[in-house]
């Protein structure tokens, strides 16, 4: 268990980072916290959450939140048992945790002994002398604090504001803090590294100019690199700090360091001890050849980092030691996050590690997974493949071939679109692992706002599944717009695994008047740093910019950054700016060729107009020959917008057309396709076939969302074509509802289905009517429509496909007459959709296609899943598996075995249920068909569950969350909330069911009523449940999936609410039922129905019918081996006494 309040208030159990909710609960964890297991008065946190006005019910309020805090701490605490964390003693409460618990404690507890080990005698003599330890020890201690360090993951204590306790504890942990920087420098400059660490004393004395030893050290540093006359310069410079800001003289140390200097004492030098040298990597490192440097045009010296680029350095070290490590750089363009990432690469390469360097492009025609391909195209130069073992070296090989030449979703016999990015995912995570067990890796993901949607979900699987191997990943985005989407489930990902997030600001005005001397060549003034620094808000880019601009002194000094850029381009030469314009047209990278071809000159001629750019540091060349790229995205950005909107157009058509001329056409098609679509309605033909193509190429990478972004800018583009037919029309809205279904979007797959369907009635095509109509039940497990909702306009569309189709058997009609009976799911007319099924089910036989027989059981399965119905499911299930293996289709297969474990746990049939959830788990693992995983694990675990295999259940439903937060499963976190609520019976925690299933109540598409009331019951909180009996009665659907499950639950509350006529209407409904599973759709199992029907039949005054279906039930447990289940039966027997 840890908690984390060096930052946002956080807490981890197991390893997993919880939920803490709303900030007033982690204001409560953080007020226990601040007091390190001494009591904290009830007053004392009323006055943190509220301050001077607390409302009325502040104290009960305060023990809701006490109470859902000790839940999170211990949720597997009994009911009524005492908790073990946070403890209630007078005068409130307290939380007790191991040492080392609680970040803060774990960060005091490690520069506490890194400082008595070291000692703290550097100040003490005139000639400071080197700390008496072997470098080992010191490398242990560097490495130590590092890790101390880089636990701070913003301001302590933040949730605490201004809270005066916090206040004061903030600045003791920001001292320690500086104490550990000192003590990081003193260890450093013992194992020899005197210039590394003069420069980061620099930008730390410029931040702390009254530490003393800082100072101290900062000499030290200077002279021991032979830099006497800078350390002469460093002492004149504190002398007059001293003396200005405190009126004071600097201690004696510094004097007397000073006449060391001046003597040029050889003590000064610190040595590392004979043999040993500086740090090293542990382990053998290959001489290997370097890879991409990622250069800067011109580089200036990076100031005012140091505390961040030991952070950084820390990642190094974990990743060393066999533990992944993450770490993510948050700021604005232009802040130093590329930068500060460079020299940490080149740190790292000097340890041995492989940089792999994965760029997110801005340009939206980036084919998908691009900066992954640059991860493993970097990988193979930097890591050998002899050095790789074999089965990394295929999974090498099969990512080349996947990101080269797409899946192809024929060769795959899965439907699930996930198959294939699972594979692509593990695939890459297996081969990471591997290689850095040849080589330790540091993969730079930079600009993650840029990228694509299918670039990110494999960062998460990665994130996720990482754990072991000596790899360090750096990710790096702007702070805006806030994450959304996969970006959001990235930065979750990366909180829950600790990963070090360092917010970048501007550089103080010390820093920035180092920047202007390295670029300027001279001394700024402190008002001219000062006046920078406000100016561009320390942004370090802005400021190299205006000193370039300002070189000359003739210009004003410009109010915006895009000013800067736009003057400086301008004293370019006039061919210089226009070849830069179609430069920027192309992208922020560009190649010469592809350049000089769009300007209409050869590539020598281009050169010559580049040169005036290159020499002022507009644009710089990459490391591939005749490539080029700007040397900022703001720089392109500004020489982008300032092409008139016409003039763009044409460019982006020009620069169309040389590309599509060009080889590699496969890699360029989506960067075709953003020029065509921006190059104005005058080219939408071109436009919408090439989105098309590169849509259908982003399918074949797994890259779905973009595959469905690309298809409706292709039918945004075709509405300009007037040429273009219903039938293209017709045919794009068709791929565009096939990519919504793979992506599990029902809005975006309901749009297009009945646009296609409007298209091909305007042809008068009856056949591609019905095929549109039927789109929708593809891959569907469950009801196509929300709980309760019938979609009209579909079902006139299909009784029209029906009426206008010849009636001879055909595979249309087929599917018209299935599909139709699943959209009437919830619709009144039960006798005509049986009708349906069968007339559906008899025609597939007839037809006699194995394929379509498969797709008629599952979906004649979904349109008759009712509780009268298990015995027709089964031999459905029976009937589609047969021909599923007839096809050799194991995807199919699975599905129909989890369809048959769903029916056997109905029917009662226990045996079986765990038979086929353990073939169908088998193949859905195998293949990664996480939405089955999903469905499995509902099926499986309340059997789990009523055994007492607590552990087992946990392990079950972690599966659960991971696998759906990599997916989409509409309403999952209700099934998931229900999974929690059922649960919680079998834990002792009873009481808490209700409270689930209340607030999940106004989320949720499903009835909460019903299962609201039993909780309430269930829980023994029955005067709650008797309010609610008041307001809803016995809440009862009509029948569906889950209406023997309700009348269970309505026979429990019946029973405890002494609901005597209630419980003889449920008991008739229930009788035909016994020696069945109390179950709900796919999951939720409560255990025979025996029992429901002992509790209706008590409630309703028959004992004897009581007890003898409580034998059965206890029989049935018993057979079923689920005692948790009898141990309640038998404890109602009790109660009613039957």
């Amino acid at each position: 268990m840890h908690v984390g309040v060096l930052g946002p208030t956080e807490l981890a159990v197991d390893g997993v980072l919880v939920d803490l909710g709303g900030v007033k609960k982690r204001m409560v964890v953080a007020a226990l916290a601040l007091h390190a297991g001494r009591p904290v008065s009830v007053d004392s946190l009323i006055d943190v959450l509220w301050g001077e006005d607390p409302p009325p019910t502040a104290v009960p309020t305060l023990h809701v939140y006490v109470a859902g805090v000790r839940r999170l701490f211990e949720p597997d605490r009994p009911a009524r048992a005492r908790p073990r964390v946070v403890v209630t003693v007078t005068p409130g409460y307290a939380l007790r945790l191991p040492v080392g618990a609680v970040d803060a404690a774990a960060f005091d507890a490690a520069v506490d002994e890194a400082h008595r080990r070291l000692g703290a005698g550097v100040v003490a003599a005139e000639v400071p002398a080197r700390p008496r330890l072997a470098a080992e020890e010191l490398v242990g201690l560097v490495g130590q604090l590092d890790g101390a360090l880089a636990s701070w993951r913003g301001e302590p204590y933040a949730d605490l504001a201004d809270v005066p306790a916090a206040v004061a504890e903030r600045a003791r942990l920001e001292e320690l803090r500086a104490v550990a920087l000192e003590d990081r420098a003193v260890a450093r400059l013992a194992l020899g590294e005197h210039g590394t660490v003069a420069a980061e004393l620099e930008a730390l004395t410029a931040r702390h100019p009254h530490r003393e030893r800082l100072w101290l050290l900062r000499v030290l540093a200077l002279a021991g690199s032979g830099r006497q006359a800078d350390a002469l310069d460093a002492l004149r410079q504190v002398r007059r700090i001293f003396a200005d800001d405190l009126g004071l003289d600097p201690g004696a140390a510094l004097q007397g360091l000073e006449a060391a200097v001046l003597r040029q004492d050889p003590a000064l030098i610190w040595r590392p001890d004979e043999g040993t040298g500086a740090r090293q990597a542990p382990g053998p490192v290959p001489s290997l050849p370097a890879v991409d440097v990622h250069d800067s045009p011109v580089r200036w010296p990076m100031v005012g980092r140091v505390d961040e680029l030991a952070a950084l350095f820390g990642l190094l070290d974990r990743a060393l030691a066999s533990v992944p490590s993450f770490g993510l750089l948050v700021g604005e363009a232009g802040i130093g996050k590329t930068r500060l990432t460079e020299e940490l690469a080149a740190l790292a390469r000097t340890r041995g590690f492989a940089v792999l360097w994965g760029r997110c492009s801005e340009d939206e025609g980036a084919p998908p997974m691009w900066p992954w391909v640059g991860v493993l195209r970097a990988l193979a130069d930097a890591v050998p493949a002899t050095d790789l073992p074999a089965a990394a070296r295929d999974d090498l090989a099969e990512l080349f071939e996947l990101l080269a030449i797409g899946l192809g979703r024929g060769t795959e016999p899965a439907h699930d679109p996930n198959v294939a990015r699972f594979r692509l995912w593990s695939a890459a995570t297996r081969l990471l692992v591997a290689a850095s067990g040849a080589r330790p890796l540091l993969i730079v993901l930079d600009d993650l706002h840029w990228a694509d949607p299918s670039s990110l979900r494999l960062l998460s699987h990665l994130v996720e599944e990482l754990t072991g191997g000596r790899v360090a990943v750096l990710t790096t985005r702007r702070p805006y717009p806030e994450p959304t989407g996969a970006l959001a489930r990235v930065a979750e990902l990366l909180g829950r695994q600790h990963a070090l997030r360092l917010d970048l600001s501007g550089l103080s005005a010390a820093a920035t008047s180092a920047l202007v001397e390295a670029v300027a060549e001279r001394k700024a003034t402190a008002a001219e740093a000062e006046t920078l620094r406000e100016r561009t808000e320390g942004n370090p880019f802005f400021i190299v910019e205006l000193v370039c601009l300002m070189g000359d002194r003739r210009d004003a000094l410009p109010s915006a950054v895009t000013d800067v850029v736009t003057r400086r381009v301008a004293r370019l030469p006039g061919a210089t700016g226009d070849v830069l314009r179609t430069a920027a047209v192309i992208g922020r990278r560009f190649d010469l060729a592809l350049l000089a071809d769009a300007v209409g000159r050869d590539e020598e001629a281009i050169l010559d107009d580049l040169d005036p750019a290159l020499a002022a540091g507009v644009v710089g060349e990459e490391e591939t020959v005749d490539r080029f790229r700007f040397a900022h995205a703001l720089v392109r950005d500004v020489v982008y917008a300032g092409l008139p909107a016409a003039r763009r157009a044409r460019r982006h058509a020009v620069v169309a057309r040389s590309l599509s001329a060009r080889d590699g056409a496969a890699e360029r098609l989506s960067e075709v396709a953003r020029h065509w679509l921006a190059a104005g309605p005058a080219h939408a033909p071109r436009a919408w076939r090439a989105a098309a193509a590169a849509a259908a190429h982003a399918g074949d990478l797994c890259a779905y969302e973009e595959e469905a972004a690309l298809l409706a800018a292709a039918l945004e583009a075709q509405r300009g074509d007037g040429a273009a037919t219903p039938l293209d029309r017709y045919d794009l809205l068709m791929l565009r509802a096939e990519a919504c279904r793979w992506l599990a979007d029902r809005n975006g797959l309901t749009e297009a289905i009945t646009a296609a369907v409007a298209e091909a009635e305007r042809m008068g095509d009856v056949v591609r009517v019905a095929r549109a109509a039927v789109a929708a039940t593809e891959g569907a497990f469950f009801q196509l429509r929300p709980y309760g909702q019938t979609d009209e306009e579909a079902i006139a569309v299909l009784r029209r496909v029906l009426r206008d189709l010849p009636p001879d058997d055909g595979e249309p009609r087929c599917r018209a007459l299935l599909t139709l009976a699943g959209e009437l799911y919830y619709g009144d007319a039960s006798a005509y959709r049986t009708a349906l099924v069968e007339q559906g089910m008899a025609m597939a036989r007839r037809i006699g296609d194995p394929a379509l027989l498969v797709w008629a059981c599952q979906t004649a399965f979904v349109a008759t899943w009712r509780v009268d119905t298990a015995d027709l499911r089964m031999s459905l299930c029976d009937e589609g598996l047969a021909a599923a293996q007839e096809l050799g289709d194991p995807v199919r297969e699975a599905i129909l075995r989890t369809q048959r474990a769903i029916v056997a746990a109905e029917l009662g049939r226990i045996a079986e249920l765990h038979v086929e959830v353990r073939r169908a788990r088998a193949v859905a693992d195998r293949l990664r068909l996480d939405h089955l995983s999903i469905i499995l694990t509902e099926v499986e675990w309340p059997w789990l569950a009523m055994r007492g295999q607590a552990g087992d259940v946990e392990r079950l439903l972690a599966r659960q969350r991971r696998f759906a937060e990599l997916t989409s499963v509409p309403q999952y976190q209700v099934v998931l909330s229900i999974s929690m609520a059922h649960g919680l019976q079998w834990r002792g925690r009873a009481h808490e069911i209700a409270d689930i299933y209340q607030e999940a109540m106004d989320r949720s598409a499903l009835p909460m009523e019903m299962n609201t009331l039993w909780g309430l019951a269930r829980g023994d909180r029955l005067a709650e449940a008797r309010v609610a009996y008041q307001r809803w009665g016995i809440p009862l659907t009509s029948n569906d999936w889950g209406s023997l499950m309700e009348r269970c639950q309505a026979a429990e509350v019946a029973f405890g609410l002494g609901l005597a006529e209630a419980a003889a209407e449920i008991y008739r409904w229930l009788a035909p039922y016994a020696g069945r599973c109390c179950t709900a759709g796919f999951g939720g199992a409560l255990g025979p129905v025996d029992a429901f029907l002992a509790l209706a039949a008590s409630a309703a005054g028959e004992r004897d019918a009581a007890a003898r279906h409580a034998d059965d039930a206890l029989r049935l447990c018993a057979e079923w081996d689920i005692p948790l289940a009898a141990q309640w039966v038998r404890e109602q027997r009790e109660r009613g006494g039957f």
